[in-house]
């Protein structure tokens, strides 16, 4: 397992709280897994190309708000898997529906934990890649 923190830089800096968020890309295998946490669609744009194209699983900036996951992050990261924490009818109405749809659009496995609970996800080793929800969804069947 290897992993690299892609933002934020390391001198002093005066970017808001969300966007100071870590974003840390872990990789075991050959699978990828990208952690955006809060930051805004600005920010995204500026670690992009250290990215470097798809990754398996994305854990969806900021709770799936309007914020992030722009239209080109979410094309180039194009995720097989994306995950949106969120707890149920939350305040926010998060994920947003139209960041939702662009995941839709780009053919992502959706796994919410409003929805679906606590999630489970494998990386690399001898076993498939892998997300499976710890709550019982009626037609999900525990996987995407």
């Amino acid at each position: 397992m290897t992993y690299c923190l892609l933002w934020p830089p390391r001198a002093d800096n005066d970017f808001s709280p969300n966007d100071r968020s870590c974003v840390l890309e872990v990789t075991v295998g050959t699978h990828r897994l990208l952690i955006t946490g809060d930051v805004t669609l600005s920010i995204e744009r500026r670690f992009l190309l250290e990215v470097g194209g798809k990754v398996d699983i994305l854990l969806a900036g900021h709770h799936g708000s309007r914020s992030s996951s722009g239209m080109q992050f979410v094309r180039e990261v194009s995720p097989e898997h994306v995950m949106f924490s969120a707890g149920r009818d939350n305040a926010f109405q998060h994920p947003a529906d139209e960041v939702v749809r662009r995941f839709r659009r780009q053919g992502s496995g959706l796994w919410s934990t409003a929805q679906d609970g606590a999630l489970r996800v494998w990386l690399g080793g001898d076993e498939k890649l892998g997300v499976t929800a710890m709550r019982d969804v009626p037609g999900r069947a525990g996987r995407c």
